[in-house]
């Protein structure tokens, strides 16, 4: 199946976010620092997008001559640079799609033991058309979804063993690696740590057990990834994982909340796989879905991402504001704008959410099987399923809420769901078992 996505590759010329991931590659192998500046010349370091996907390109090009042979300038225009340079690493991301594929299988024979639920889980991935067509593209998302399975099959190998620190400090070791290529699990892992450190305090009998687990898999998450926020603040004198791009899903995020009820419920036809956007503008007048077409001049995206430039500049040239300071001034307000209407952020909470699940091919499916076991492991008190499968929960839940949730932004919620998928089969296998 890898091989037949290998068979699809395309040329491409990369654009948006591929430049950033690229450029930051070339400085790090031509000049030894991280920058995301599209250049041939060499420039100071700089804070960029998450390097960890950075890192694996430059690594690429390393070993192949003939991605090694990237500059920037090969950006400027189609053609400047032959595209086949581009194959290692579409080549690596089809093996990336594989990777998640088979690490899901052995994560769920670990589990159940059966290898027809362990193959279902596999498929879930590997099949998933919808999710993987965009592979080709030079993008983080093959890597992030691989690292998902493996954090989850890390957490299970350490989980199921005698107490050990050095496992549980692997575990934190691969959610570092996965916040270098996606920074929101920096947030997951925060969360991750609240409630170790509430099991700790409230059920002094499993006080023995997690806590050297707690502090294994923190210092082993803390150290690399405090190690960059370090040397960002060393640069711009604020302490950040990434650049400033935080306010800008914000702003994205926050002007959702001022759709009409009719807009409201144009975007559950709107934003339908397929024949949704077509349907809802037979549906509602043009004026109601206009707005949701990402090129359209003071529409939603416009608004909201170009919006919040010229908020900033705004704020920079009227009150005589930094860069940083005005930044900051601009996402408190954007903070404070969401806090003062908390339920209207909620329901329009639903929508988005709507919006990201359908990069999953199987999510009509997926999603309710997703549901069901997470709330009968929650029940059951079952911690272990609880936790893996809490991992896409977080991720479909917090892209809602912060971001406008772009389909492919839920790519790292579906192992989660090809999970339970499998958990289900299972559970259907051993009820039909004689007694």
């Amino acid at each position: 199946m890898v091989f037949g996505y290998g068979l699809t590759i395309r040329p491409i010329q990369p654009t948006a976010d591929s430049v950033s991931y690229l450029s930051g590659a070339y400085h790090m192998r031509a000049h030894g620092v991280y920058s995301g500046e599209p250049t041939d010349e060499a420039v100071p370091p700089a804070i960029g997008r998450e390097p960890g996907y950075s890192v694996l390109l430059a690594g690429m090009m390393l070993i192949d001559p003939a991605f090694g042979g990237f500059h920037p300038s090969c950006l400027l225009q189609t053609g400047l640079c032959d595209s086949r340079l581009y194959r290692i690493p579409q080549w690596v991301n089809a093996g990336l799609i594989g990777a998640a594929g088979f690490t899901l299988f052995a994560l769920v024979h670990r589990l159940t033991g059966r290898r027809l639920p362990a193959l279902l889980s596999a498929l879930y991935v590997l099949a998933n058309v919808q999710m993987n067509k965009g592979f080709y593209d030079i993008i983080s998302d093959p890597l992030a979804v691989w690292l998902t399975t493996l954090t989850m099959w890390l957490a299970a190998w350490a989980w199921q063993a005698r107490p050990s620190p050095w496992r549980w400090a692997c575990v934190g070791l691969s959610l570092a690696a996965l916040a270098f290529t996606k920074a929101i699990f920096l947030y997951c892992a925060l969360l991750a740590f609240v409630i170790g450190l509430g099991v700790c305090l409230i059920w002094s009998e499993r006080r023995r057990m997690v806590m050297p687990a707690l502090i294994a898999s923190t210092l082993a998450f803390a150290l690399p990834t405090g190690g960059w926020v370090a040397r960002n603040t060393s640069l711009i004198g604020v302490p950040v994982f990434t650049d400033l791009r935080s306010g800008i899903a914000l702003s994205t995020r926050e002007v959702f909340n001022h759709m009409s009820s009719e807009q409201y419920l144009a975007t559950f036809v709107y934003w339908t796989r397929g024949f949704g956007d077509g349907l809802a503008r037979r549906i509602f007048p043009a004026e109601v879905i206009a707005p949701f077409d990402l090129e359209q001049p003071g529409g939603f995206y416009d608004v909201g991402q170009n919006g919040y430039g010229h908020r900033l500049a705004a704020l920079e040239q009227e009150e005589g504001l930094g860069e940083v300071a005005a930044v900051k001034r601009l996402d408190r307000q954007l903070i404070a704008a969401i806090l003062e209407r908390p339920f209207t952020h909620l329901a329009t909470t639903l929508p988005v959410f709507y919006r990201g699940i359908w990069i999953d091919e199987f999510i009509v499916i997926g999603l309710p099987i997703f549901l069901i076991t997470l709330i009968g492991a929650i029940r059951r008190r079952d911690g272990l399923i609880a936790a893996l499968l809490g991992l896409g929960a977080f991720n479909l839940l917090f892209y809602a809420l912060i971001s406008l949730n772009i389909t492919r932004y839920q790519m790292t919620a579906v192992p989660a769901i090809a999970l339970a998928c499998g958990l289900a089969l299972h559970h259907w296998i051993e009820r039909r078992r004689p007694a």
